[in-house]
């Protein structure tokens, strides 16, 4: 087994960077990454995780952050024995997420660009760069997907998601439309509630997904968006 020489975060929501703090090894990411997670309140952040599970408390004392060193924009590659590394920025579910290449295995790491036949999250999400990025995906000789949630998959599941994320986009707007209030339509459009499953240790968490998923695209369709991070 070989040594852990480098992490490469994909994304900057912490179910992608909490663990880093467990292993000894620099992290990589793009700078949004590292700005977000230096701009997180970590005791807030502790607690939260904390209340996730009953081993969690005791894993987390003393909890100290381990923050990328290692930061690019629109990409970077890294150079590791016999394997490439490509890092490509590819926004969407964020604006700071990444695709990773591994060229000589033919395998991509997508991250939330791709949610593989679980509920997609868009509680931050520019849906038009998403789609975007979802071209780009399509156009890699890669054909191995590892998407950030739910099994593995291929190009085929490239029209799936992109038809999702459209049709999340196109749901809000005929609720904005038809004269809805955000508030109106964060309570009332639950029709995609039972779409997709939510992934592993997501469950009971669906109504709360599309409640944020409503608000985030009710204020980027109307004009009034301001992700976390977002950049004037």
């Amino acid at each position: 087994r070989g040594r852990l020489r480098y992490i490469i975060n994909t994304e900057p929501h912490g179910d992608h960077w909490t663990g880093n703090a467990f292993f000894d090894a620099p992290v990589v990411a793009h700078e949004g990454v590292r700005t977000r997670m230096l701009e997180t309140d970590m005791v807030e952040h502790v607690a939260r995780v904390g209340d996730m599970g009953p081993e969690e408390p005791k894993l987390l004392e003393g909890y100290e952050a381990n923050t990328p060193v290692i930061t690019f924009g629109s990409g970077m590659t890294l150079h590791v024995g016999d394997h490439t590394f490509q890092m490509i920025h590819m926004p969407g579910h964020t604006l700071y997420q990444a695709a990773i290449l591994i060229k000589e295995e033919g395998v991509v790491f997508t991250s939330d660009n791709i949610f593989h036949k679980v509920h997609t999250w868009l509680q931050e999400a520019d849906p038009d760069l998403w789609l975007a990025s979802l071209e780009s995906l399509r156009k890699l000789d890669e054909e191995i997907f590892v998407p950030g949630h739910g099994e593995l998959c291929g190009k085929d599941y490239l029209d799936e998601q992109g038809s999702f994320v459209l049709e999340w986009k196109e749901y809000v707007q005929d609720a904005i439309d038809r004269g809805m209030t955000k508030d109106e339509a964060v309570e009332g459009l639950t029709k995609m509630t039972g779409r997709y499953p939510m992934d592993v240790e997501q469950e009971g968490m669906a109504l709360g997904v599309m409640r944020r998923n409503v608000a985030n695209l009710y204020d980027y369709l109307t004009g009034a968006w301001s992700p976390p991070g977002r950049r004037a």
